[in-house]
């Protein structure tokens, strides 16, 4: 790989401010709903600032930086670049080290981005090596649909009301972006104001809601990783020898469809390693009568979805190992029936206290949990069987709107996986030792709609006879 050593020469010469050549239309998002969303968050600051700090007259500044490019070691980047959620939500910019600054009154507002500087001696030789920019401010407003752009050297030096309220997040005080230098002087400037530090808050409140157009393209990003499993699953042959073919499998086909990419790196666990939650070595041996736990998704257009499913390499399940998988899929199926239920307050906490209460009513009813138990007792074993949450939010980040709370309602638009796992250490002693060592989750991702709920990854098999019938396919002539 070559080396950009006119990078080295030339870093502290900064000239002009650019971005990356873009084309807002690739985001699937149309320029008017980055505009609505800006509205919103305006309107529930607003809302905000009348109802809890009482003030009928006032002015804001919503402060929102970038991520930052980071890399793995001189001149080479983490690729593909992951740009910071709440950021993109409002702007559908890409542009690393870039900052978004709302300013406004009780009456109208002003979107301002700042953006860093070339790092090279010209523009010129910046495109050279990373190909063609857009310079030109009035372009970048317009493709952004943004009031001003500046360089984020002068970020401090800009204007605001000594009495403006300021709303940022507080972790962007702890990251290190060479946004650094310039955001805290600027934070500083508002010692004697009134601070929110937490506009994740108003902005997942508003995220979590998917447009027509997220849901369309989440549901898509469903298809396509259902597909990716098929095939990943068609390919995986009984002799298969290593955890690392199934990863490589996988990961070529989320990426060769439509310019996707994986959404996070994935869970590829054989032999009971799905008993290590977050288990992504994906390098050990397979025995031919393993089980196989494969956790992944796909990013399409940056939102995300996220499956799981688990087949015997073997391509049938032992009757241990059925009983099992029955019980979660039937876990699994209960809840999305509730979805359907018509409850109109249904919340993730609620989703978790039902999971455990059925995973206790079933264990017991095939005698893998000792029906002579008290409630309570049982409750703690299946606490320590299944120690995940049944439930995330899904967009933009695979664990999206993380500030949400599990006791807040949820809505039509809301996207959330349903998950139920199940995990037997092998020391277990609480369950008869012909289940131990089994370990899995099972997963879909679903839209919870005004008639109950969508379950956008239905085409990726999950019935025991619809796995049976895909797992036979694998004795097939090479399956591309």
């Amino acid at each position: 790989m070559m080396r950009n050593i006119s990078i080295m020469k030339t870093f502290i010469r900064r000239h002009h401010i650019y971005i990356d050549h873009y084309d807002l239309s690739s985001t699937g998002i149309s320029l008017n709903e980055y505009h609505q969303r800006r509205h919103s968050l305006i309107n529930l600051i607003r809302n905000y600032i009348k109802t809890e700090q009482k003030q009928s007259s006032y002015n804001f500044t919503i402060c929102l930086p970038s991520s930052t490019r980071l890399f793995m070691g001189p001149d080479v980047a983490y690729f593909p670049f992951k740009q910071q959620s709440d950021f993109y939500y409002l702007t559908g910019c890409m542009q690393p080290d870039a900052l978004l600054l709302l300013n406004g009154n009780d009456e109208t507002f002003s979107t301002n981005l700042f953006l860093s500087s070339c790092p090279m001696n010209s523009i010129n030789d910046y495109e050279r090596w990373y190909g063609p920019t857009i310079t030109d401010k009035d372009k970048i407003c317009q493709i952004f649909g943004i009031d001003s752009v500046h360089s984020i050297d002068k970020l401090n030096a800009f204007k605001i009301p000594s009495s403006s309220i300021l709303f940022y997040n507080s972790q962007i005080t702890d990251d290190t972006s060479t946004n650094k230098k310039n955001l805290i002087p600027f934070l500083k400037n508002f010692s004697s104001s009134i601070v929110c530090n937490q506009l994740n808050h108003f902005l997942h409140s508003l995220r979590s809601i998917k447009s027509l157009t997220e849901q369309n393209l989440i549901r898509h990003a469903c298809q396509l990783v259902s597909k990716a499993f098929i095939k990943t699953i068609k390919n995986c042959k009984k002799n298969i020898q290593n955890e690392y073919l199934i990863h490589a499998r996988f990961q070529y086909e989320c990426t060769k469809l439509e310019n996707t990419s994986m959404a996070f790196y994935p869970v590829v666990a054989a032999n009971g390693r799905s008993n290590i939650l977050h288990y992504q070595n994906n390098n050990q041996p397979i025995n031919s009568d393993d089980l196989i736990m494969l956790d992944g998704g796909c990013l399409y257009k940056q939102y995300a979805s996220d499956i799981t499913r688990f087949w015997p390499i073997n391509g049938r399940f032992s009757s241990s190992q059925q009983q099992l998988y029955e019980i979660l899929l039937t876990v699994q199926k209960d809840l999305i029936k509730y979805l359907n239920s018509g409850d109109k307050f249904i919340t993730r906490g609620k989703l978790n206290i039902l999971t455990d209460q059925y995973m206790i009513k079933y264990l017991r009813e095939e005698f893998i949990l000792s029906r002579t138990i008290d409630d309570d007792h049982a409750k703690r074993i299946i606490n320590y069987l299944c120690p995940t949450s049944v439930s995330h939010h899904l967009g933009l980040d695979v664990h999206d709107c993380e500030s949400i709370s599990f006791s807040e309602k949820l809505e039509s638009g809301n996207l959330i996986t349903i998950e139920p796992g199940l995990y037997i250490p092998l020391d277990c002693t609480d369950v008869p030792s012909i289940y131990r060592g089994f370990a899995t989750r099972l997963e879909d991702d679903v839209l919870l709609t005004d008639q109950g709920c969508e379950v956008l990854t239905s085409m990726c098999p999950k019935e025991i006879n619809d796995l049976y019938r895909l797992l036979d396919e694998r004795d097939n002539a090479d399956i591309d």
